[in-house]
């Protein structure tokens, strides 16, 4: 219910975003994503109304289990950054973030020490999940947790150049709250208030708008009204409606500073909200017979063996997981796939109540995560998220193997919350 909350919420906040700033009112993209949403709800329903069981074991991990896996991703991240300055040669210093994200891009694809990177720095996700589900379990060494898990979404984001990394961030810390309520569990850890995680919600606004600067800097903008245009000009693209209104959409109160916080918090509105306008056209545009639902993994994959993508109007664009697959397959299709989406967060929460890790608070913050995504694009055209998925597989497959021989202890990376104490255990070091 609260994933349906979040789609209705955000798809009527960008309808009116559009409607009142472009007197563009996209009423079809609601109707979509709430409609995909409530099918998703009972997918849900369907799945947790067989398995009334409370829950039955309460889980938590080692505070050491997830530090290894923050150096892991440290180390992922450090092979990444290797490989672009000294293999490829491309100078973050001198050509910043944003600068260097388009140069790497120009550069193709790098080799084994580039994949190594890409693929066990997204497992920082790992890490951040656990520590939304047991804060509270832990001793001081949570604060090393905390701080790993920031520089590595931080250098993500830096290496990377992009905002999908925090943007999945904020999915998978806001679906693993919804996995703690799951488990009869306050959502927020002790560590959130309702004034802190506005405060949070409002820093990664800040970083967001932060990246904006950055771009428009590297793309040589002459001030953050001329990247805003620019922005909503490239944006706009496929709804005329929208494009004519580009030149009145930037801010000139004659404040600089000001005018750059309004420009710049702009662009990241339209950033989040031209999901709106793409989802509106696409349902009712005709396809050349292109997949626009799959084109992450067409290009991690089967890009590397020469498989040339169909082009369409709309790459380059977010494009709403439920109007993707409509534009792709029809409306039923999006119905079944929406329905067994919720119907495998259901599962999974049925196995977190039972007390599975891997597969159930892993597996159930993961998907709720891409049900939370989906409102802007789907799931699995977002790269590092499934770079994320392969890394915590292969973390999983590396631990369950280590302690089956017993070169770790069976309890190294979970134990089990016992009952009847008056605190809750401490961790060791």
């Amino acid at each position: 219910m609260a994933i349906l909350k979040f789609t209705a919420g955000y798809a009527v906040i960008a309808m009116l975003f559009t409607g009142v700033v472009f007197d563009y009112w996209a009423f079809g993209f609601v109707l979509l994503l709430v409609g995909s949403a409530c099918i998703a709800l009972a997918g849900y329903g369907v799945v947790t109304s067989q398995s009334n069981a409370p829950v039955t074991r309460l889980l938590y991990t080692t505070t050491m289990f997830n530090i290894v896996v923050c150096l892991v991703a440290l180390l992922g991240l450090l092979a990444m950054y290797y490989e672009r300055t000294s293999v490829r040669g491309i100078d973050y210093a001198n050509l910043g973030m944003a600068g260097a994200r388009a140069e790497f891009n120009r550069a193709g694809r790098g080799g084994l020490l580039s994949i190594f990177g890409n693929l066990f720095s997204a497992a920082v996700y790992l890490p951040l999940v656990n520590l939304i589900f047991d804060w509270e379990r832990w001793d001081r060494s949570r604060f090393v947790v905390l701080g790993l898990v920031i520089l590595g979404l931080l250098g993500l984001t830096y290496i990377t150049g992009g905002r999908t990394a925090l943007m999945i961030a904020v999915a998978m810390a806001a679906a693993a709250m919804l996995g703690r309520g799951a488990l009869g569990m306050r959502s927020l850890p002790s560590f959130l208030s309702p004034a802190k995680l506005a405060l949070s919600i409002f820093t990664v606004a800040g970083i967001f708008g932060a990246v904006f600067a950055l771009r428009a800097s590297a793309f040589g903008a002459s001030s953050a009204a001329t990247y805003l245009s620019q922005m909503c000009v490239h944006l706009s693209q496929p709804t005329t409606e929208i494009m004519v209104r580009c030149s009145t959409i930037a801010q000139a109160s004659g404040f600089h500073i000001l005018d750059e916080v309004l420009n710049y918090g702009t662009a990241v509105l339209l950033y989040a909200f031209h999901v709106a306008w793409v989802g509106n056209v696409i349902i009712d545009a005709p396809n050349p017979g292109a997949l626009t639902s799959f084109v992450g993994p067409q290009d991690m994959f089967l890009g590397r063996f020469g498989f040339e993508l169909v082009a369409t109007d709309y790459d380059g664009y977010f494009i709403p997981a439920s109007a993707g697959l409509v534009y792709d397959f029809g409306y039923l299709e999006m119905a079944l796939g929406f329905a067994l989406l919720g119907g495998l967060a259901g599962l999974f929460r049925n196995m977190m109540v039972s007390g599975y890790f891997f597969f159930g608070r892993i597996a159930f913050s993961l998907t709720a995560a891409g049900l939370l995504i989906s409102v802007m694009i789907s799931p699995v055209n977002l790269p590092v998220l499934l770079l994320a998925i392969m890394a915590i597989t292969a973390i999983a497959g590396a631990a369950y193997f280590a302690r089956l021989i017993g070169l770790i202890p069976s309890n190294s990376v979970v134990r089990e919350l016992r009952r009847g104490t008056g605190s809750p255990p401490k961790v060791p070091r």
